[in-house]
C-alpha cells in the first residue's frame, strides 16, 4: 500500500510539474514575460492578462495610459515616442469599463501625464452585444501557482497556443505589441442595400467624461479609430444612426484636450488591404495614427472640435456621399 501511494504521489507530482512548466513557458495569462516558445501571446482574456502584465511590471514607470476596444489593441504603445504608455485596451471594451479600470490603476499608484481614449460609435447603440454590464469589475488575477499548477483551462490555453489551434487573428508579440497573423483573411466588403431607422443611446457619454475626474491633471486625448467605409455605411448610415452617433462622440469628448476622428471616409478607410475585417486596422496604419495623436502634422484624421456639431456631421456625410457616387452607388444614398 505504501509503495502504491508513493508511486501515485510521484506521478501526480510529475504531472503537476509538467503542467506548471508548460504553462510558465507559454505564460498564456501573462504572469511572467509572455510566451517563451514561439513569442505569440494570444489574447484569450485581455482584461485579465493585461491586469497581470501591469501588476508584474514597474507600474510607476508608466506616464501614459491607453483605453479602448480591440481596435485600440493594435495601437502599439511603443509607437508613442513622447511617453511610456501602457495599453489597457481589450476586446469589446465599453466606456463604463474604462472608468473602472482607470480607477483601478489609480489605486495602484499609476499617475499618468497623458491618457488616450478610443471612442467607438457602437458604445451609443442599443445593440445587445454592447448592453450595459450589470456589474463591472476588474478582472483580478489569481496567484500564479493557482493559475498555472492546478488549472486545466490554463493548460488548454497553452496547448492551443503551441499548436496554433486558436481562432484569433490578432496576437501580441514578445513586447506585448498588438500584431496580426500573416494568414489573416482578406477583407471582402459589400454595401448592404437595407435602410432602417434606429435610435442611439446617449447614456455612456457620462462615462467618457468621468475619466477626466479620475485623473484631473492628465492630458486626455480622445480618438475615433478607423472603420471601413462599408462598415460605416452598413452599421451607421443604413441604420439611421450616423448623425446621433456623431453627436454622442462630439459630446463625449468635450472635456478632452483634443479628439481626433479617423473613421470618416478617407484614403485609409476605402482600401481593403488596410484591414482584415473593416474594424481592425494593421499596425502600420495605427503607427501613423499614433504620430497624429502625439501632435504631428498629417493628412489623416481630423480634430473634431475645429467644427461645430452640424459641421462635423455634414463633413462625415459629405465624404461618404462623395465616395458612394464615385463608386456608382448613388442609389444607396
Amino acid at each position: 500500500m505504501l509503495a502504491y501511494l508513493k508511486t501515485y504521489f510521484t506521478l501526480i507530482s510529475i504531472l503537476i510539474s509538467f503542467i506548471g512548466a508548460l504553462n510558465i513557458a507559454v505564460d498564456p495569462l501573462w504572469h511572467t514575460k509572455g510566451n517563451k516558445l514561439n513569442q505569440v501571446n494570444v489574447p484569450y482574456n485581455e482584461r485579465l492578462t493585461k491586469t497581470n502584465l501591469l501588476l508584474n511590471s514597474d507600474k510607476q514607470k508608466y506616464d501614459c495610459l491607453i483605453f479602448g476596444s480591440s481596435r485600440v489593441t493594435l495601437l502599439g504603445s511603443k509607437a508613442f515616442k513622447n511617453n511610456l504608455c501602457f495599453n489597457y485596451s481589450f476586446s469589446a471594451g465599453t466606456a463604463e469599463e474604462f472608468v473602472k479600470y482607470a480607477e483601478y490603476v489609480k489605486d495602484k499608484r499609476v499617475n499618468p501625464k497623458k491618457i488616450y481614449v478610443g471612442i467607438d460609435a457602437y458604445n451609443f447603440t442599443f445593440d445587445k452585444k454592447t448592453a450595459f454590464k450589470n456589474k463591472v469589475e476588474v478582472a483580478e488575477p489569481k496567484p500564479i501557482y493557482q493559475s498555472y499548477l492546478f488549472s486545466l483551462d490554463t493548460l488548454q490555453m497553452s496547448l492551443k497556443t503551441i499548436f496554433r489551434l486558436n481562432t484569433e487573428i490578432r496576437f501580441y508579440d514578445q513586447d506585448f505589441q498588438g500584431k496580426i497573423f500573416d494568414n489573416a483573411p482578406k477583407y471582402k466588403p459589400e454595401f448592404l442595400d437595407k435602410k432602417l431607422q434606429e435610435q442611439c443611446n446617449f447614456s455612456r457619454i457620462a462615462y467618457y467624461k468621468q475619466i477626466q475626474n479620475i485623473f484631473p491633471n492628465a492630458k486626455i486625448i480622445g480618438y475615433v479609430p478607423p472603420i471601413s467605409v462599408w462598415k460605416l455605411f452598413n452599421e451607421s448610415y443604413a441604420r439611421g444612426l450616423l448623425d446621433c452617433q456623431l453627436q454622442a462622440i462630439y459630446e463625449a469628448s468635450k472635456n478632452y484636450d483634443v479628439t481626433y476622428d479617423f473613421s470618416y471616409t478617407s484614403e485609409i478607410n476605402t482600401k481593403i488591404n488596410n484591414t482584415y475585417d473593416g474594424s481592425h486596422y494593421h499596425p502600420d496604419i495605427n503607427n501613423q495614427i499614433a504620430q497624429v495623436l502625439e501632435g504631428n502634422l498629417s493628412s489623416i484624421g481630423i480634430r473634431i472640435h475645429q467644427y461645430n456639431l452640424n459641421e462635423y456631421q455634414q463633413f462625415h456625410k459629405t465624404k461618404l456621399k462623395e465616395y458612394l457616387y464615385k463608386e456608382k452607388q448613388e442609389k444607396l444614398w
